[in-house]
């Protein structure tokens, strides 16, 4: 049936060689692709302003003097309304935002599932606030901070 092999594995070789050069070509090309990803700059945006946060002496008695289970960009107490205006005001316009205050041990969320907020990505990172020797001694805190580009 087959007498002439070396037909059959001349073609076989072929093929291969074309595999491994098209699978190099995609490899080299994927890596080439560059997405347009904002993580970066939002990862430096909210190490700016959770900076802010936790140097500032105004700043840090009020993350600890939120009540953890309405402290956040709705909440009506005089801490979030300040807290929510320090954001704010170090927020660039193309990004809205939400934070939450928290203890320790509880789980910081938003207060909605994230497709309420955006259908995009949605960028989390947190500071935690202690108490220091001009503070009254209390709980330390957690402040988590969501940023996502405004649609």
């Amino acid at each position: 049936m087959l007498k002439d092999k070396g037909g059959f594995l001349r073609v076989l070789e072929a093929v291969i060689a074309v595999l491994l050069v098209a699978g190099a070509v995609t490899i080299i090309l994927a890596r080439n692709v560059q997405v347009d990803d904002n993580s970066e700059t939002v990862k430096q945006i909210q190490q700016i302003i959770l900076e802010e946060i936790s140097t500032n002496p105004e700043l840090r008695p009020a993350v600890l003097n939120c009540d953890s289970n309405s402290c956040n960009k709705a909440g009506i107490s005089s801490d979030s309304r300040f807290l929510n205006n320090s954001i704010s005001s170090l927020m660039p316009p193309e990004y809205n935002y939400e934070f939450t205050v928290c203890l320790l041990d509880e789980i910081c969320t938003l207060s909605n599932s994230p497709g309420y907020y955006t259908k995009g990505d949605i960028y989390a990172d947190e500071v935690s606030v202690a108490a220091t020797l001009d503070i009254p001694p209390t709980d330390p805190k957690r402040l988590r901070l969501f940023m996502w580009l405004k649609e």
